[in-house]
C-alpha cells in the first residue's frame, strides 16, 4: 500500500501541517464534497486576501501621487472642510425642511407661518446642517416676510431639529 499525506489548511488559506492520510482507500461521497468546498474556500479566502492587499497598495500609491504633486507645487484643491455649499432651492427634499422648519417654529410660537417658496440654501459639508431662507405667508394676517432658518438632520434614524427661526425684515 503506499503512503500518501494530506495537507491541512488554516482558515486563511496558508498551509499549517502534513498528516499521513486515512487507512482508507475509497472515500465517501460526503467526504469528497467537503474536500471540494474546503478547496474552494481556501482558493477564495486567497483571492480576498490577495484582492484586499492591492487595494491597500492602491490607496498607498495615490496617496503617494498627490503628496509628490503637492511637493512639486502642482495645485490640487483640498475639499472645501468645514464650510457651505449651495442647495437646489426647487428641490423636493429642500422644500420638506422648510415646511418641517416652518411647522416646528408654529408649534414652538403658537403662530400659523405657511410655506410660499424656498428663496435660496445651503448644506454644511461635513453635517446634515441646513440654512434656508424661506418666503413664509401668516395665515392669520394675510402678510408676507423672509425667514432665515436653520435645521439640523441626524441621518440614522432621521431625526430632524430646529435650530433657529428669525424673521429677516423686509
Amino acid at each position: 500500500m503506499a503512503s500518501s499525506m494530506i495537507m491541512t489548511t488554516s482558515f486563511f488559506g496558508g498551509a499549517v501541517a502534513a498528516k499521513p492520510a486515512a487507512a482508507t482507500t475509497r472515500r465517501g461521497p460526503l467526504a469528497i464534497r467537503a474536500s471540494m468546498d474546503l478547496d474552494k474556500a481556501a482558493g477564495e479566502s486567497t483571492n480576498t486576501r490577495r484582492g484586499l492587499v492591492l487595494a491597500g497598495m492602491a490607496a498607498a500609491a495615490a496617496s503617494s501621487v498627490v503628496k509628490v504633486a503637492m511637493a512639486g507645487g502642482v495645485n490640487i484643491d483640498p475639499l472645501p472642510f468645514p464650510g457651505w455649499v449651495p442647495v437646489d432651492p426647487n428641490a423636493p427634499d429642500i422644500f420638506q425642511i422648510a415646511v418641517f422648519a416652518v411647522s416646528e417654529h408654529n408649534k414652538q410660537s403658537k403662530s400659523a407661518l405657511a410655506v410660499e417658496s424656498v428663496i435660496r440654501g445651503e448644506r454644511e459639508v461635513v453635517a446634515l446642517n441646513y440654512s434656508l431662507l424661506i418666503a413664509a405667508r401668516d395665515t392669520k394676517t394675510g402678510l408676507s416676510n423672509n425667514y432665515l432658518a436653520g435645521v439640523s438632520i441626524q441621518a440614522v434614524p432621521t431625526i430632524m431639529k430646529l435650530i433657529s427661526f428669525d424673521a429677516i425684515l423686509r
